[in-house]
């Protein structure tokens, strides 16, 4: 970088000169004219040597001044390359101080992901497999004070089973409960019979989300429990069904009949369902 720095510095210098000769070639064409004109002014007699000094002074003149423009002329092309080399030299430099920072960074992500790999082999961590799973077109939803669920176009065609969880954008839906070869019945999170194992996203508060009458409520909850409005709940992967860390609802009120939450997804707005291939059962 040093070395292009020094580039830059000698384009500046290369600069400076220009400017000066330039001011320097026209200071002196401007003395030359001052002295010719004074020596007219002195020598203005008519007869035949002030004519032939007029005749000489004149081409003089109009040699110097096509001198001077030719000069001029010259120094100022020779001015706008250099202005422009110069400027093509710095945008040079900043890509290069670009590309530079652009391979630190990429060297600096090439060694975290290397360390990670090293660590996780270490510690051997389990990889992650319960991604498999199949999108299926969500086709209608019933919900009733007995029952709430849903139908989809997917079934035993697909290897959907029974029990299998469904959800919608990373958001808890339902599960399973019935499959035909092409068709497959959810029971909702909002269904009378549902009991979903739960954990509170920042107090890590355990309980068992159910329907009671209208309201979606937390019950088994501790009695000195931390929960408050505004946490998350999600799936706590506590019991044989619903894997952990999925988001279910989100915690409305808190009041003496009990822990009260709203769903993280709106029935009726969804078109399109996620279902998990990966069974706890297996």
């Amino acid at each position: 970088m040093a070395i292009l720095a020094n580039r830059v510095k000698a384009r500046n210098n290369i600069l400076e000169f220009l400017k000066l000769a330039n001011s320097a070639l026209q200071k002196i064409c401007a003395g030359i004219l001052i002295v010719i004109s004074l020596g007219l002014l002195y020598f203005s007699t008519p007869n035949i040597l002030t004519n032939l000094l007029l005749e000489i002074t004149g081409r003089a003149i109009s040699a110097g001044a096509l001198i001077y423009q030719t000069s001029l002329k010259q120094i100022n092309s020779a001015y706008e390359w250099t202005v422009n080399f110069k400027n093509l030299e710095e945008e040079n430099i900043k890509l290069r101080l670009e590309i530079a920072e652009l391979k630190k960074n990429q060297l600096y992500t090439d060694l975290i992901s290397a360390e990670n790999k090293h660590l996780r082999k270490i510690l051997k961590v389990v990889e992650d497999t319960n991604h498999n799973f199949i999108t299926a077109k969500l086709l209608s939803v019933t919900n009733s004070p007995f029952a709430s669920s849903a139908v989809i176009q997917a079934g035993n065609k697909n290897n959907i089973k029974v029990n299998a969880v469904v959800t919608s954008e990373n958001n808890l839906l339902g599960r399973i409960t019935s499959v035909s070869d092409n068709y497959a019945t959810i029971m909702l999170i909002n269904d009378q019979n549902s009991r979903i194992p739960i954990i509170t996203g920042k107090s890590k508060e355990r309980g068992i989300l159910a329907k009671q009458g209208n309201d979606m409520k937390i019950i088994y909850l501790n009695e000195n429990h931390v929960a408050h409005e505004g946490e998350e709940i999600f799936t706590s992967g506590d019991g044989k069904i619903y894997p952990q860390n999925i988001k279910v609802a989100t915690i409305t009120k808190i009041n003496d009949e009990g822990v009260f939450v709203k769903f993280a997804i709106d029935f009726k707005d969804i078109e399109f369902v996620n279902v998990n291939l990966y069974s706890q059962n297996e």
